[in-house]
């Protein structure tokens, strides 16, 4: 035997050391199984041994120093398990090494320092998320083929190897979250390969190197919470890949660099928490890609540059600096705008009502500023808008009353302006108050109503477009839903592609699908077929629409799903099984799903299949919602590339035979070559799609996440993400939102069939309900990864038993949310 692959299963107990008797097995994959005890030392015995992968596995214990006999292995992965003790220096024998990870593990004490001084050959090392002290050694720096180098998150001390970049290959680079100091290595982009450089989080001093301003293959860049001094270099606005860059809190002074206003795809910058001392660069608002500008307490002075150019940004952050003179009123050429916080400066003039007009924006902060005039009652037209704060200014005038958003916000989002009145203050205004609220400020240009216009037109073309989607498919379902017909099968030879051993043919699979009667459910890509074979196994075929000017392009779709699926193993995926095909038709072949979806058990489409969600069977819902959490966050955390899913919503959620929830439908599913790559593909169902959506047309990891959100909403409250009683318009988040703002108690917004009438049930259907709301975020920054998601779940799960599968962690139900950001 020379390959063996037992990963993605549910395996549990000790591995068996008899598999060291495998002498001549070169391929070992075991991992992501529940394993007890740790790494047999007799796998010294595989002498032929390249590759070994046994991560995600529950594995114990420490480390066996006997597998330096493997000199023939390549590449060795033992991350996420729990995994102890040090890194035996004997390792260093493994000489043929290219790849080491031992990420997210509970390892400790140094890094033996000669180990590295034999490794020629590595290209990666991981020991992230460990418990590792001492120095780094400084044979590392001299590895002559090192491109990636993971350490965060450990307590290394001392300087960063200062050789490190002089190979000329280093591609990515993150120490954070450690407590190294000294200066950043000079020549850590030598090569100019180098992708990532992420290093915040320690205490490093010193100018930010000048060679990283001249990096060209430099995306993303995150050097915040060290204590780096001197000016930012003129260059990172030229640079042609950088779409991150993270700088704050530092001591980073002197003029901010003007070339970041022509950034050609720079997306995020943070300088907050600096000491600038200087203007805001007048041009900033023009680089192309830009969409979060953060730069808070840098001390910045001057005044705001004009908005013009700001089309794409949807997050601006200048608060607590000395900025001074008006708002500018182009404001509302940020089109995108959510979030503005200008608090804690020195600006004059009058609020501009053009910031009403902006489609998306929700929260706004101009307090302890100098404003003057009164609050533009168009303000109270704003749907979008959750949070506006203008307190301790010197406005004048009327709150206005009327609308949703000043009847919710308090009292205190107005004080310290004597000259304001209104009920919201208990203070009455006087007739020529209210006359003068009534006229508003001469000054002011009036809004720009044909935004309104737009919003209502793009409303009613959705809705027209929706009914008609929806008429046609069911059109198209009565007229085309049928079996397969002779043509297609004799446009052949039929192919079968299978992912693991099949006990049947293609031939098999025609001949079960002879009866519409099979069909379980139709898709963007085609319709599902359930079929029993002849060994009595029974799978899901999903055949590709076909016949039609568009069926290349579909299939293409459809085979770029192939591709991803046949690697995709995990208890919480949907496994695909195979694929048939010939010159005009393609068929994925999945196992089946006996118990249907979550949208039929959640909304009653299978009646008698019901009542395996309703009654005190909170416990059921959760494990549906972590499973469906642990299978997204593989996608995102553990593929690479990445996938996203695009689509995720109820019916895309199967159930197995034991309610374990798993992830289907990837007919949409597309390929991010990197985490910084977006697509602009339309995609997702009504209801689910994330906001940013509507004007970015992006969809990445976070789309997913806000899918996630809603998703799980509908668990918690049993109904569906669109219903006539959240009014015209509004989903179930703009829903449980408004239930937020308006009531106390947000028990009746919780399915009593879900046993929320139970308090002890309630308290933990509300911790889940928070995570809800913060995959839901309107700003896309704010919402967790879903790594982070899956940490909520567990520290939030029911005090009551579960299987010993869904264990993880301790009973605390206290959850601090706030330290779930994403890295």
């Amino acid at each position: 035997m020379k390959s063996l692959y037992l990963h993605g299963n549910l395996l549990t107990g000790p591995i068996p050391a008899e598999l060291g008797f495998l002498n001549q097995l070169e391929h070992m994959e075991l991992g992501y199984n529940e394993y007890s005890g740790g790494l047999p030392a007799q796998f010294s015995g595989l002498s032929n041994l390249v590759y070994l992968d046994i991560s995600s596995a529950n594995l114990s214990e420490n480390l066996p120093a006997e597998l330096s006999a493997l000199e023939k292995l390549e590449t060795l992965l033992l991350f996420k398990n729990h995994l102890s003790g040090s890194i035996p220096g004997t390792w260093a024998q493994m000489e043929s090494l290219q790849v080491l990870d031992l990420s997210d593990n509970n390892l400790s004490g140094e890094i033996p320092s000669g180990i590295f001084s034999n490794l020629k050959e590595l290209k990666t090392l991981s020991l992230m998320n460990n418990n590792l002290t001492g120095e780094i050694p400084g044979g590392i720096s001299e590895l002559p083929n090192l491109e990636n180098l993971f350490l965060w998150n450990n307590s290394f001390s001392g300087i960063l190897p200062q050789k490190l970049g002089s190979n000329s290959k280093i591609q990515r680079l993150d120490v954070s979250s450690n407590s190294l100091s000294g200066p950043i290595p000079p020549n850590i982009c030598l090569g100019n390969k180098l992708i990532k450089l992420i290093l915040f989080s320690n205490r490093f001093i010193g100018p930010i190197p000048s060679l990283l301003a001249n990096c060209t293959a430099l995306l993303r860049l995150r050097i915040q919470n060290n204590e780096l001094s001197g000016s930012i270099p003129v260059g990172f606005g030229s640079l042609p890949n950088l779409t991150f860059a993270e700088l704050s809190n530092n001591n980073l002074s002197g003029p901010i660099p003007k070339d970041l206003g022509n950034a050609p795809h720079l997306e995020f910058l943070d300088i907050s928490g600096n000491s600038f001392n200087s203007e805001i660069p007048d041009n900033i608002w023009n680089a192309p890609s830009l969409k979060i500008l953060l730069a808070s307490s840098s001390n910045l002075i001057g005044k705001i540059p004009v908005f013009i150019g700001c089309r794409n940004i949807y997050r601006i952050e200048l608060d607590g600096n000395n900025l001074s003179g008006n708002i500018p009123l182009d404001i509302g050429h940020c089109e995108k705008l959510i979030t503005l916080n200008l608090r804690r400066n020195y600006l004059t003039g009058i609020i501009p009502s053009e910031i009403s007009t902006i489609p998306s924006i929700t929260e706004v902060d101009l307090s302890h500023n100098l404003l003057t005039g009164s609050i533009p009652p168009i303000f109270s037209n704003c749907s979008t808008l959750e949070n506006f704060n203008v307190s301790y200014n010197h406005l004048t005038g009327p709150v206005p009353s009327s609308g949703l958003v000043f009847s919710s916000l308090h009292p205190s989002s107005f004080v310290g302006n004597e000259g304001l009145c209104g009920d919201i203050l208990k203070k009455p205004c006087r007739k020529s108050a209210l006359a003068a609220g009534a006229v508003e400020v001469d000054g002011q240009r009036p809004p720009k109503k044909p935004a309104g216009s737009i919003v209502w037109i793009i409303a009613a073309a959705f809705g027209v477009g929706l009914f008609i989607l929806i008429a046609g498919t069911r059109c198209f379902q009565a007229k085309y839903v049928r079996k397969i017909s002779d043509n297609d099968r004799e446009i052949g030879p039929w192919k079968l592609t299978a992912f693991q051993r099949l006990n049947f043919t293609a031939d098999d699979v025609l001949e079960c699908l002879n009866t519409s009667d099979n069909v379980i459910g139709m898709g963007s890509a085609g319709t599902v077929y359930k079929a029993e074979m002849p060994g009595g196994d029974i799978i899901a075929v999903k055949q590709l629409w076909g016949k039609n000017k568009d069926t290349i392009r579909k299939r293409r779709g459809v085979l770029a799903e192939v591709d991803v699926l046949g690697n995709v193993r995990h208890r919480n995926i949907v496994r695909l099984l195979g694929c048939c095909s010939n010159n005009r038709c393609t068929m994925l072949l999945y196992e089946y799903m006996p118990n249907g979806s979550l949208d039929d058990l959640l909304h009653g489409k299978n009646n008698n299949k019901c009542d395996k969600l309703v009654g005190d069977n909170w416990m059921t819902r959760y494990k549906i919602a972590l499973g469906v959490a642990q299978g997204i966050c593989y996608l995102h955390h553990d593929c690479d590339p990445v996938i996203v899913h695009r689509d995720l919503r109820p019916s895309n959620i199967l159930l197995d035979v034991e309610m374990e929830a798993r992830v289907a439908d990837f007919g949409v599913a597309k390929l991010i070559q990197s985490d910084e790559s977006m697509m602009s593909v339309i995609a997702g169902s009504y209801g689910y799609i994330a906001p940013e959506y509507a004007y970015t047309l992006q969809v990445d990891e976070k789309s997913d996440i806000y899918s996630y959100g809603v998703v799980l909403m509908e668990i918690l409250t049993g109904k569906r993400s669109v219903e006539s009683e959240f009014g015209e318009g509004n989903c179930i988040v703009d829903w449980v939102r408004s239930k937020i703002r308006t009531e106390n108690d947000l028990s009746d917004v919780l399915d009593k069939n879900a046993g929320a009438s139970c308090a002890s049930v309630r308290e933990e259907m509300m911790l889940l309900l928070r995570v809800a709301l913060l995959c839901t975020s309107r700003n896309p920054a704010d919402r967790p990864s879903m790594r982070d998601v899956v940490s909520m779940l567990q520290e939030a799960k029911p005090k009551r038993k579960l299987p010993e599968s869904e264990r993880a962690g301790g009973n605390d139900m206290v959850l601090n949310f706030s330290g779930y950001k994403s890295q």
